[in-house]
């Protein structure tokens, strides 16, 4: 298939948005699978058997977790991009695709840890869950509900307003971020579960948004993607949202809600042949108080996905070009940090 000229985000041909949702119903069971079918700018490398997602700075492709496609695929599919590309990193990638990268060559330094939580046995009783208690009556006290309901039958201006306001909060203000993140779509979206609070004039004044996870066709759990309210609002509408969520998750059988990455948390770098410059970057950036209020506030995000309680699984990220400093600096503006 040609490349449309007005295309400028497709390579090889373009993958059409049918192809790219079957192969997330079968293929998408990971964290990030939603973003990879579906983050806009995002160049995509396969065909209607699997893809790798990736973003160019300069010379260098940054992809975007495992490929999805048939794990058997891989290794066709890797090298066949690293072959057209050359200077290649991956981030966020699983422990098979880990180990196939470092058998290619690839350095693999430990990215930080994800979690999740089983929703069969979870409940939000005991100490460790006296947050989402807490929240629950101080919303329904001021009047406040959660509705999961269309972003269509809410006013566009005020759900902007709460994703603006919440952004303008943040470290990184002026932009959304993006790639690692997918950015924020203030439009339904197939399989995305989106929740706001309400307050008592049915205003929104803060949101929610769950990612689906798939495999073989199956629905596995959801990512909580994406979490915001109005500065005025207190920081405890996060619990009241994703209680609501998982609740109705579980009514619904859902196996599993995860919570995605923590960056820099808890790395080990213990099985694979490691860049040691990558690895003391991350550490810097996690243990640096200029570091944590200028670039990514890394510790005080892992802290409040902890209170989640959960399991955890390590992820990882790879290169196949030294130095390494360039890269983690182009990562920086692949993520629209800067």
């Amino acid at each position: 298939m040609r490349v449309p000229t007005k295309a400028p985000f497709a390579e090889g041909g373009v993958i059409p948005a049918s192809v790219r949702e079957a192969l997330l119903q079968n293929h998408g069971n990971f964290v990030l699978a939603y973003s990879v079918a579906f983050q806009p700018r995002m160049y995509r490398f396969g065909d209607e058997r699997g893809f790798i997602a990736y973003r160019k700075v300069g010379k260098t492709a940054f992809a975007l977790a495992d490929p999805l496609a048939p794990q058997e695929r891989w290794p066709s599919l890797l090298d066949e991009f690293v072959a057209q590309k050359k200077d290649v990193t991956f981030w966020q990638v699983s422990r098979p695709m880990a180990q196939l990268l470092t058998s290619r060559g690839f350095f693999v330094n430990a990215l930080g840890i994800e979690n999740f939580i089983d929703l069969a046995d979870f409940s939000f009783d005991g100490p460790k869950r006296r947050s989402f208690r807490t929240a629950v009556n101080r919303f329904t006290r001021t009047g406040h509900s959660v509705a999961e309901i269309p972003l269509a039958t809410l006013d566009p201006e005020q759900v902007e307003a709460v994703s603006v306001g919440w952004r303008k909060t943040r470290t990184t203000k002026r932009r959304e971020l993006s790639f690692l993140v997918r950015p924020i779509q203030l439009t339904d979206e197939k399989g995305v579960r989106k929740f706001f609070i309400l307050d008592s004039a049915g205003k929104p004044v803060a949101l929610a948004f769950f990612d689906p996870l798939y495999e073989n066709g199956k629905l596995i759990g959801y990512l909580s993607a994406t979490r915001r309210w109005l500065p005025d609002v207190d920081p405890l509408a996060a619990y009241f949202l994703v209680r609501h969520a998982v609740e109705t998750f579980q009514s619904e059988g859902v196996p599993r809600v995860y919570f995605g990455l923590m960056p820099f948390h808890r790395i080990e770098d213990k099985e694979f042949n490691k860049d040691w410059l990558t690895r003391r970057a991350f550490r810097f950036i996690y243990t640096n108080p200029l570091a944590q209020r200028f670039i990514y506030p890394t510790q005080s995000l892992a802290k409040h996905k902890e209170s989640y309680g959960g399991e955890t699984r390590e992820t990882w990220c790879a290169m196949n070009t030294t130095p390494s400093l360039p890269r983690l600096l182009k990562l920086v503006r692949a993520c629209g940090i800067v």
